[in-house]
């Protein structure tokens, strides 16, 4: 069985598999991502995102991708 993962994204919950990217999370949740989606290697940076864990007040950045 494969370990999955809950997400909030845009203010909504979503349990997905724990091996997907931010990205790879957010269109299996249905998102269609037009914007921003860079060249989904990591060599531009164009996917960056700020996100925090659940009951943490610290904000951390990475690549989406």
């Amino acid at each position: 069985m494969e370990e999955r993962v809950h997400v909030s994204l845009l203010g909504k919950e979503y349990t997905v598999p724990a091996e997907l990217t931010i990205m790879d999370a957010m269109e299996y949740a249905g998102f269609k991502l037009i914007r921003g989606c860079g060249c989904r290697s990591g060599f531009c940076g164009a996917c960056a995102v700020i996100y925090r864990l659940k009951g943490s007040t610290e904000l951390k950045v990475v690549l989406s991708c």
